[in-house]
């Protein structure tokens, strides 16, 4: 099975950033429990410190099926909604290979 990448980008409200930021960090210490859980990784952009970007790695889209059906993550993004200006932005991706196989891919 070929490993899934995904990228989730999350825009804080200002006035909520730092609640919105606890329970990201509870997300992320919740997803490393998870069977499949590769890496789950947030990141703040080093020129926008509301915007927080998840990168993940599972190791099948199983894995990723069963993480975003859990019960304790839909409340959490039921939390987590009202701290953003927007809703999460999800990205799947397929990588394209261009390049040096051993680094064409972040699988």
């Amino acid at each position: 099975m070929e490993p899934v990448i995904v990228i989730g980008t999350l825009h804080l409200r200002a006035d909520r950033a730092d609640e919105a930021r606890g329970v990201i960090a509870s997300v992320v210490k919740q997803t490393h429990q998870e069977p499949g859980c590769l890496t789950y990784a947030a990141h703040e952009v080093a020129d926008d410190s509301l915007t927080v970007v998840v990168i993940e790695k599972w190791a099948s889209q199983q894995d990723l099926d069963d993480h975003n059906t859990a019960p304790w993550l839909a409340e959490a993004l039921s939390r987590v909604g009202e701290l953003l200006t927007g809703a999460p932005q999800i990205q799947v991706l397929t990588p394209l290979g261009y390049g040096t196989t051993d680094k064409a891919s972040l699988r």
